[in-house]
This record gives structure tokens, sequence and C-alpha cells, in this order.
């Protein structure tokens, strides 16, 4: 039976530790087992490192003030995954807490059932149903449409200024989900150096591996040479060296996201519950940036893992380059800004 553990590093890492040792004693008695002995030193040493990257790309924050929060979301389980937490948070504080959705399921009856689970999630939690707004403004997941997106920006823009937040959440720009990518780049496209409010980006899954930047994924990866007993489900990693902010929240804080991800049933709640119960993550966007990929593409882990896929059987590349084969939506490589907003066509 495999040992998961979740959100705690330190215990992948002691665990690997634990088998270095192990393999070198037992090379004192047969020296053959020192090549292992050597390698799960090795993945030992990649662990510890991780866990100081960690202690040095997080940082606790606390949120003790209500404000006003705008959360936007293309899906519906992504707001409580990036913002469930201080949603709850802050309407228990006595701020007001308003939420958009902007891509509604593409299958036949499930928008409906979505909206629904929404609903359900976030009036479990006392926010009224009222301050939730479902509208299609994004493209549909395989298109490209820069002229939906021009008008996406306008709307979103209005929203922006008709609720007049101190505080905005967004899914972060990083490769996981196209929806999620476009969604981050049009608030960096609208939003100016005299608005007079802060931009969140929450990271929940991307393609990116670092020894720099993904702490969490460095850990995950090492932990599955044991042997195949043990997986380690770490939160989400940033992609650079922004640092990520952990929002300090009360126990009633964490029962209330756990309740609102066990309210999506058609996205495998318990699995939700498990992997995303997690407090809130926030990075800050960097609004100077340029818009283009998330990061470089050429040399990435994904690209290693794409292009072993030419050349051997997929499900053996899985096993030794696990993860997403690219952006949803965008399969099998990244997505990139500047096609999915040029009027100009796609190479």
């Amino acid at each position: 039976m495999k040992l998961r553990i979740y959100f705690r590093p330190a215990l992948a890492v002691l665990l690997l530790l634990a088998a270095a040792l192990l393999f070198s004693l037992a090379a004192l008695k047969i020296p053959l087992l020192l090549l292992p002995a050597g390698f799960y030193w090795a993945l030992s040493a990649l662990g510890l490192w991780a866990l100081w990257r960690i202690s040095r790309l997080e940082r606790w924050a606390s949120w003790d003030e209500p404000r006003r929060l705008l959360i936007f979301a293309p899906h519906e389980d992504d707001c409580a995954i990036a913002a469930g937490g201080i949603g709850a948070r802050n309407h228990r504080l006595g701020g007001v807490t308003h939420i958009v959705y902007l891509a509604p399921d593409e299958t036949p009856g499930l928008p409906e059932v979505r909206a629904a689970e929404a609903r359900d999630a976030w009036t479990a939690i006392g926010v009224d149903s009222s301050d939730l707004r479902h509208i299609a403004l994004l493209p549909p997941l395989h298109e490209r449409s820069p002229a939906k997106l021009r008008t996406a920006a306008i709307e979103l823009r209005g929203i922006i200024d008709a609720f007049r937040p101190d505080t905005i959440v967004v899914p972060m720009f990083e490769g996981g989900h196209v929806h999620h990518d476009m969604l981050a780049a049009l608030l960096g496209r609208i939003v100016t150096a005299a608005d007079r409010f802060t931009v969140f980006e929450a990271p929940e899954y991307s393609p990116y591996v670092s020894l720099a930047y993904t702490p969490h994924r460095i850990v995950a990866l090492c932990a599955r040479w044991l042997f195949g007993l043990v997986a380690y489900y770490g939160p989400p990693d940033g992609i650079d060296g922004r640092p990520v902010e952990k929002i300090r929240l009360s126990a009633e804080d964490m029962q209330a996201k756990a309740r609102m991800l066990a309210s999506f049933v058609s996205q495998n709640a318990p699995a939700l519950v498990a992997a995303r119960a997690y407090p809130d993550r926030l990075v800050p966007m960097d609004l100077a940036r340029e818009w283009k990929q998330p990061y470089a593409f050429r040399h990435s882990y994904l690209s290693l893992a794409l292009a072993a896929r030419r050349v051997l059987p997929a499900r053996l590349v899985q096993a030794l380059l696990p993860g997403p084969t690219g952006t949803i939506g965008r399969d099998g490589t990244l997505t990139n800004w500047q096609d999915e907003w040029s009027e100009r066509p796609a190479p």
C-alpha cells in the first residue's frame, strides 16, 4: 500500500535519507550496493536543497482586516483552490467577497451543474449567491480568438471599476491551463500603475520543473524513487523568484476551505479535498513583465519530456519524466500569449 504524504516535504526527504542510510549500511556487507546507496544520497541531497529553497521562497502572510476581495476564476473549482480560505476569512472579518467565473464548461449539461456547485460552496461559508457571477468571456478551450479576448479585456475592466476592489486574485500565468494563462495576462494588460489595488496570482499546477523555483515538485520527483511505496503531494510552486505568500489561516478557515472543495462533486471532490486543502498561496503579480510564455520552453523539463515521447514509449517517458504534457488547451506545447492576443495567424 502506498504512503501518501500531503504538504510535508520534510517527511518525504527524511524517508529518502533513511533509504540512503540503509543502502550504505548494507553495502558494508555487499559492496555492489554502493551504487544504489550513492543514488539515494544524491536524491537526499536534492531533497535537502529543495527544503532550503522552500524556506527561501515561501513566507507567511496575514489577512487580518476586511477587504473588498475580487476573485476571477475561469472554472468553478479554481476559486476555492486559489482563494477559498481567504474568501472564508474575509467574509468572517466583515469584508466583501465577489467572485466572477469566466469560462463555463463546454460539456452539455455541466455548466449548470458546476454553477450550482459553486453556489453551494460559497453559500456554505456565508457568502451570498448574489456575489457570484457567471459570464462566458474567454474563448473556448481549443480556440484562439483575439477579438474575444479584446472584448473580455473591456468587460473585465468594467467589472473592476464597478466593484472597486482593494485586492484581486487570479490564477497564475504558469502554463498549466490556457484559460488560467489568458485571464492572468488580460489582468496584466488592463491594470495600470494608477490603480490602487493589489493583484495576486495563485499557482495551481504547471508543467514547470526547476531546481531553483519548484522545490515541492523536486521533492515529489525524488520521492517517486522510494520503490513506488511513497508519493509526495506538495502545494503548488511558483515559476520564478517572486515570494510565495502563504496566508495564515485559522482552523476554522481551513475547515471552510475543505467544505468548499467538497462541494465540487463533478470535479472529484475527495481528491480536491485531499490535494488542495492547503493554506491559500498567493504571488504578487509583476505588472511590468513582458507577457510572452510563462517560462522559457526550449530548454525546459517539458521540452525534454515531449522530445523523449517522440522516440520512446509514452508509458516509459511518463515513468521517467512524469508530469503534464503541456498547457491544457494547447496540448504538446506551452501557452504563448502573443499568439493568443495577436490578430495575425499563429505559425
